[in-house]
């Protein structure tokens, strides 16, 4: 059966930035397939609040996904849940809520309830991952996530896959308009990106230039507060569209990305195709095919008095590259077809 006779159906959450980069994802995902000409239905929720998506995933998707449908590609595990197995592949991008909740900091784990939340997303994370383990195929964005599926869901590894995602084709270095000396970040602001380490240790280190911070997020008030008390050289630039992405790095001379735990950090990859030097911490929890190409730190504030860099610009210049979009969709009809074949 040739895919351009069946019917795929995009199970996520939003399609739209809402949820950051797994709303890239979807959306990419969902504007390729229909202009490559897949009959193709997205299926996701408009209720906004963390209480909303349990209840639309938990609950409303048993009666409400689409039947009949003969590829389910579920964007995340937790849209797993109810989908019908054997026609199903699921992307995990991480297995953060499961494995290393309790080591950050998130915007749904807060207040005076913040441990129970903790408990209750871990489990019910841990649920929705098991099932949806029992999916036919299996994708992830990194070898990092695939090994953690092996070891912790006794996944056959056969059945795991490594689909990268894109980047902004037209990510490349440019000139820098100006001479100011610039750092820059850009993040959903969670509290797990720890922004406000980046904030203390440029304050702390006496740098004459900016700090340049975009993007929007549960953490953005609390953050944009904190600069304003002491420094007018932290400017926050808020969401950062496509089309203004390769501005963006190319004002820089450094990109920090102080995370705890990230799933991948496609935002560094970005930068890295701007061909920009990448700091992040030494304690950061993320794949090592990233991590292994940036410059990491123990002390932020001290490599910021000193900016000692030894890193290999044109190799993360290549790397880069092959995070292409294209390339990603074409990759995952690949999946498709095959869970045709198990059929």
């Amino acid at each position: 059966m040739g895919l351009k006779t069946v019917k795929i159906c995009l199970v996520g959450r939003y399609f739209d930035l809402r949820n950051g980069g797994i709303g890239r994802f979807s959306m990419e995902m969902r504007d390729a397939l229909l202009k490559r000409g897949y009959e193709t239905v997205s299926f996701g929720t408009h209720r906004e609040r963390d209480i909303g998506y349990f209840v639309y995933s938990a609950v409303e998707a048993a009666f409400t996904l689409p039947k009949g449908y003969d590829i389910y590609h579920c964007l995340s595990p937790i849209e797993a849940i109810y989908a019908p197995k054997a026609s199903s592949i699921v992307t995990f991008h991480d297995l953060i809520p499961w494995l290393h909740l309790n080591k950050t900091e998130t915007h749904y784990a807060q207040g005076p309830m913040k441990q129970v939340k903790r408990l209750i997303s871990k489990h019910y994370f841990k649920a929705a991952a098991s099932m949806a383990s029992k999916c036919s195929l299996i994708a992830c964005n990194s070898e990092h996530t695939r090994q953690e599926l092996i070891e912790h869901l006794n996944v056959d590894e056969t059945k795991v896959s490594v689909i990268r995602f894109g980047i902004s084709q037209t990510l490349d270095p440019g000139p820098k308009k100006d001479k100011i000396f610039r750092i820059g970040t850009l993040s959903y602001l969670d509290p797990r990106k720890r922004i406000d380490i980046l904030i203390q240790a440029f304050l702390a280190a006496g740098i004459d230039g900016e700090l340049v911070i975009g993007g929007t997020g549960a953490d953005y008030h609390r953050l944009a507060e904190l600069a304003r008390q002491h420094d007018e050289r932290i400017k926050f630039v808020g969401f950062v569209p496509e089309e203004k992405l390769a501005e963006f790095y190319n004002s820089l001379d450094l990109f920090v990305f102080p995370t705890k735990v990230e799933g991948y950090g496609l935002p560094i990859v970005e930068a890295f195709a701007c061909k920009k030097p990448v700091i992040v911490l030494h304690d950061a929890i993320m794949p090592d095919e990233i991590k292994s190409r940036c410059v990491v730190v123990d002390n932020l504030t001290e490599f910021l008095k000193n900016q000692k860099l030894t890193l290999d610009i044109e190799r993360n210049y290549d790397f880069a590259k092959i995070h292409d979009w294209n390339s990603c969709v074409e990759d995952y009809t690949k999946l498709y077809q095959r869970v045709l074949e198990r059929k």
